[in-house]
């Protein structure tokens, strides 16, 4: 386990992942502890980079994105950070990842259907030192991202 995060901090992740928006008086209320305390594990947990953002979940599918791909980018040497910083003024381009393997980004990239993923696509190529794409689309996600089974195994380890 996370020599920062005891088993107190864990119960808090868990409750903010059960019931996101009942608050932290709530949280002290069902943790059995201080408003006080509860505020400060989520502030210090907020510094620690544990928690990274309170925003709500917007499922860009409900926005009209139906569409999900996986863009593989195969870049000219040196100009990573460049890339990057063009790809973040996609609007569709939601997530970049720098990777190993036989490709240097990974890009996840939502649509509103193939037309719109083939415009997409064709504004990523233009990006200066993009020199080739590989695009998968997604069928149906299986797994959504979550955090809550780490999360719930840290509790467990901790507890023995």
């Amino acid at each position: 386990m996370t020599r920062s995060l005891d088993l107190l901090d864990l119960s808090i992740l868990q409750l903010s992942l059960d019931r996101p928006r009942a608050g932290v008086r709530e949280y002290a209320r069902l943790l059995g502890v201080a408003r006080g305390t509860v505020q400060s594990r989520l502030d210090r947990m907020a510094r620690l980079g544990v928690i990274t953002g309170h925003e709500p979940g917007v499922a860009p599918a409900a926005l009209g994105f139906t569409a999900l791909s996986y863009v593989r980018l195969n870049l000219a040497q040196g100009v990573l950070d460049q890339v990057t910083e063009r790809l973040a003024a996609i609007p569709e381009v939601i997530q970049v990842d720098s990777i190993a393997g036989d490709a240097d980004v990974m890009c996840h990239v939502v649509s509103t259907g193939p037309e719109n993923t083939e415009e997409v696509l064709q504004q990523i190529l233009a990006v200066p030192g993009v020199l080739r794409t590989r695009t998968e689309p997604v069928l149906r996600r299986r797994v959504p991202h979550r955090v809550r089974p780490l999360i719930e195994r840290m509790v467990r380890d901790a507890a023995t």
